[in-house]
């Protein structure tokens, strides 16, 4: 048939043509007859969709009569859930409460007749339809387990009032005694009922992310992925809010009063938990009541007693800073709960010493605590409550911090007031912020709290509570200010100004971290970056700090650097082990307008790799921030999963990848491989 010459091309044309041929010499009859089965298979796949639809219409207009009553209650469950929610902000949780039965009842219906719909024969073998109708089973549940979460809040809240005596209208503030014990002893019973409507508002949430929106509900795909982040912001706020059910009422003074220490941390100039320990009160509480707030320069304590004291300071204070070890001193620690117990002690100890004129305190009791707080926390409370005004000067979010620190350092001197009392203003602006706190109306309490988180999770706060169970709660929800235990990679980097006046306030700092998997094991690089943006004025100076870097226990240094080119003789850099981490410890200078790093390289211990598992947590220091946090790590391995997958991850090759961002709040970072 086919002719192929010697030679070693085939002959295209020829090929065609001998096909071409071939297919023509099939008779017409088997061609119509293909085509005829084309066209049958065709009728009867047309055929079979076009019963399917058909049976899709007779189902749907079967159930035409359920549909609609599941969508009409459906929408009167949204609108009673909606004004139940209403009801409660303007605080009529009667009402609240019949909206959210009603709402219940409405879902509660519209989940029968889906359930009826679902029964359906033809449905329920129908895997597609069958989906759509599980999918609006999990959206009425979630109205359905809402309106109880509802309910439960309302009941809560109907009972809160009933102690308020609400039909006065007064604030918490305007409460008599008895009322405010009844009010702090429901919060302190509380945490049941709100341990109850967290599961149930997390219950609705798992309904909530079950649902598949390729179908029916895509239209709502919006609205419900709103509702989700509203339950996640609700489900947070009450896991934190849970655990100070049982702190709160207490650190109130219920039922017994307690007293605490307080510092007012100032983060312009810089120590280990948060900044230098300039003034210091006595805060007494009794049911909620404050009935004692004292404030106080710190050097009412070391002044009077600088001659009768010689308590040796730990080095670098002795070296860079001063001879004696004073209470203005006592935060060395970074680790809060050790560095409060130090403050409790130099009080004692000095103020055993203060006698006739210099005896200003009239306290010689226990304290409950020891409480560190920076500007920064006051300052966003003001952004809050609103400006205030002392002595004529008007004190806001955005001037607090300048104002205050000129009225103390300079001020003063123009007001006519004496040294010995320049820090006074500081307790009437505390009482001030107290009473405006107290007068806001509920709806502002979501603000409030919002602050107060923001402020724990950034290191503005920090507590120190005698009762160990307490102290476990503190710590937990992150007051507590400890050095963090960490079975990985740790990291913290801890500066204390070294006598450079107010000159933080004009210190940029960053973070580049990096790691390299070697043949030796983990080699770590961290540069520290530091810019000096100021001028030498009043306030500002040369800065100079005594920097202690805070890594996994057994870390090895290699080499050590300040700035770019000054290589560190490893003599020069202190290597301690303490609070279970090991600590590279240098001083660094930095003139106005200058750059440095402050660089170390060190192996990390061997047990940092744990069966496939990589984890860094960097802590930060209280009062820091940090603009810029680059992390890299590059391992022997293939990575198979990291988090955070935000945080501007990006993977540069299978084994390594970089985060960056910044380092306000303690990060941690996770590699599988």
């Amino acid at each position: 048939m086919f002719k192929f010459s010697k030679s070693r091309h085939i002959n295209f044309a020829k090929l065609y043509h001998e096909i071409d041929y071939l297919i023509g010499g099939i008779p017409i009859i088997k061609k119509r007859r293909k085509t005829r089965r084309i066209f049958k298979a065709v009728k009867v796949f047309s055929i079979f969709i076009l019963a399917i639809f058909f049976i899709v219409l007779i189902v749907f207009f079967s159930q035409i009569g359920r549909i609609s009553l599941i969508y009409n209650e459906a929408q009167k469950g949204k609108n009673n859930l909606l004004s139940g929610l209403v009801a409660v902000r303007e605080e009529n949780f009667i009402q609240a409460g019949i909206f959210a039965d009603a709402g219940k009842n409405n879902f509660s219906l519209a989940l029968n007749k889906n359930k009826e719909i679902k029964e359906n024969f033809l449905i329920a073998n129908f895997p597609l339809l069958r989906r759509q109708f599980e999918n609006i089973e999990y959206l009425l549940n979630s109205g359905e387990i809402l309106s109880r979460a509802l309910n439960q809040g309302a009941r809560l809240g109907q009972e809160v009032n009933s102690l308020l005596a609400k039909e006065k209208k007064v604030g918490y503030a305007e409460l008599s005694i008895e009322e405010k014990r009844k009010v702090l002893q429901k919060i302190f019973e509380s945490s049941p009922e709100l341990t109850g409507i967290k599961a149930e508002l997390d219950l609705a949430l798992v309904n909530l992310v079950q649902i598949d929106y390729r179908g029916i509900l895509f239209p709502l795909a919006g609205k419900i992925g709103e509702i989700e982040y509203a339950l996640k912001e609700a489900s947070f706020f009450l896991s934190r809010a849970i655990p100070f059910t049982q702190v709160l009422p207490i650190m109130a003074g219920y039922p017994e009063k307690s007293t605490y220490l307080v510092l007012l941390q100032n983060n312009d100039e810089l120590r280990p938990t948060g900044g230098f320990l300039g003034t210091y009160g006595i805060l007494e509480f009794k049911d909620s009541e404050i009935t004692r707030l004292d404030t106080h320069d710190i050097y009412h304590m070391d002044m009077p007693v600088k001659d009768k004291i010689n308590i040796q300071p730990p080095e670098p204070i002795k070296k860079y800073l001063v001879p004696k070890w004073y209470l203005r001193d006592a935060n060395w620690s970074p680790d809060w709960p050790e560095a409060a117990r130090q403050i409790e002690w130099f009080y004692k100890k000095e103020d055993a010493l203060l006698a006739g004129k210099d005896q200003i305190n009239n306290f010689n009791g226990e304290f409950n605590g020891v409480i560190g707080i920076t500007p920064d926390f006051i300052v966003d409370l003001l952004a809050v409550i609103g400006p205030i005004k002392i002595e004529g000067v008007e004190y806001n979010k955005d001037n607090f911090t300048e104002i205050l620190e000129y009225r103390v350092e300079k001020g003063y001197i123009q007001l006519g007031v004496p040294s010995w009392q320049r820090k006074e203003i500081i307790g009437d602006i505390a009482k001030e912020i107290k009473i405006r706190l107290f007068k806001l109306p509920t709806a502002e309490l979501l603000s409030i709290f919002k602050i107060i988180n923001k402020n724990i999770l950034e290191k503005n706060i920090f507590i120190y509570l005698k009762d160990g169970g307490l102290q476990n709660i503190i710590e937990d929800q992150g007051l507590g200010g400890e050095l963090k235990k960490a079975p990985s990679d740790y990291l913290m980097v801890v500066d204390a100004n070294m006598g450079a006046l107010k000159t933080d306030r004009v210190i940029n700092r960053s973070i580049d971290y990096k790691i390299n998997e070697t043949e030796a094991g983990l080699i770590a690089k961290l540069r520290v970056n530091y810019s000096h943006n100021g001028k030498v004025d009043w306030k500002t100076s040369k800065y100079k700090t005594y920097a202690r870097v805070y890594v996994p226990a057994g870390s090895r240094l290699i080499s050590a650097q300040i700035n770019k080119s000054d290589i560190l003789d490893l003599g020069e850099v202190n290597i301690k082990n303490e609070l279970g981490k090991t600590s590279f410890e240098a001083f660094f200078t930095l003139d106005p307008g200058e750059i440095g790093t402050l660089y170390f390289e060190y192996k990390l211990p061997d047990y940092i790799l744990n069966d496939g598992l990589y984890q860094l947590y960097i802590q930060k220091q209280g009062g820091v921030f940090y603009k810029d946090l680059r992390v890299d790590i590059n391992l022997a391995q293939n990575i198979e999963s990291y988090s955070p997958v935000g945080f501007s991850a990006k993977k540069i090759d299978k084994k390594e990848i970089i985060w960056k961002g910044d380092l306000k709040t303690d990060r941690m970072f996770e590699i599988n491989f």
